[in-house]
């Protein structure tokens, strides 16, 4: 492990129903995860870049939200064990800079999405491609007047590696800061899609926030970097992977075989 110049944790689950499902291990590894690679990068002499997150500022009373802003978390809440485990990891990040002088990275990172997403990740646009191309009603939580801000992928890895080979140590807000509501989410893939699916509402989810829009001024003056993909071209390349994926799960069903029959003392038998 000596010749290690820079780690990227980028490890949690990041989907609500999937930290949900095991609060602990989402705690650890934000936790003790973090420590173990901050202890890594103090051996080794790397840089450190943590994937943070936009929960980080709960359900917002500032919007857009910008980088000074210390957020409005429920710290017993069932999003909790991933808005205070990243808000911890934060902490840990600066305490190993100031007392051992560790450099470190901290991107807050907005809602993301792309091809190679897993397909029931439980996050709003895989939810509705997947029930678009299914042909299932498209399902929003509460009334879909609460907003999201998305970025494709690409956007996404090119601002961390910019924020990494950078000389700033504070975090970053890296998002798109188009914002869309739910519903306009869910009308734009079904759109896109060419489903005739119906959107049904279900009662609202608790602590979900109702707004989300990165400030990425910081980003753009320190690193140069903003979005670029266009939210229509992502979310095309996202369905025609989606689409790929369906279809090749409906041809690769396990078919069971006829057992072929079996040698034995030089006769075959017949089962």
């Amino acid at each position: 492990f000596s010749s290690v110049d820079q780690i990227y944790h980028l490890a949690s689950p990041a989907s609500p129903p999937n930290y949900m499902y095991n609060p602990i291990k989402t705690l650890k590894t934000n936790t003790i995860g973090t420590l173990n690679m901050l202890g890594l990068a103090k051996r080794v002499g790397a840089r450190l870049l943590l994937a943070s997150t936009s929960e980080v500022y709960g359900d917002p009373e500032v919007h857009p939200q910008n980088e000074d802003y210390w957020g409005h978390v429920n710290p017993i809440g069932p999003r909790a064990c991933y808005d205070e485990g990243k808000r911890v990891a934060e902490t840990m990040c600066y305490a190993y800079m100031k007392q051992e002088g560790v450099e470190v990275r901290v991107a807050r990172i907005f809602n993301t999405f792309g091809p190679r997403m897993h397909m029931n990740d439980g996050r709003v646009v895989s939810n509705f491609i997947l029930q678009a191309l299914q042909g299932e009603p498209l399902t929003v939580y509460g009334p879909g007047t609460q907003t999201r801000a998305f970025q494709y992928v690409s956007d996404l890895v090119n601002g961390l590696v910019a924020l990494m080979n950078s000389n700033v140590s504070s975090p970053v807000n890296l998002g798109n800061p188009e914002e869309h509501t739910i519903l306009e989410f869910a009308q734009l893939i079904k759109k896109l899609v060419g489903s005739g699916s119906e959107i049904q509402f279900l009662s609202e989810a608790q602590d979900d926030p109702q707004k989300r829009k990165p400030d990425i001024k910081k980003a753009k003056l320190l690193l140069g970097w903003e979005p670029v993909v266009p939210l229509e071209e992502g979310l095309n390349k996202a369905i025609h992977y989606f689409r790929k994926e369906l279809e090749y799960q409906a041809n690769n069903q396990y078919i069971p075989k006829p057992k072929p029959a079996r040698m034995k003392k030089g006769r075959t038998r017949h089962n």
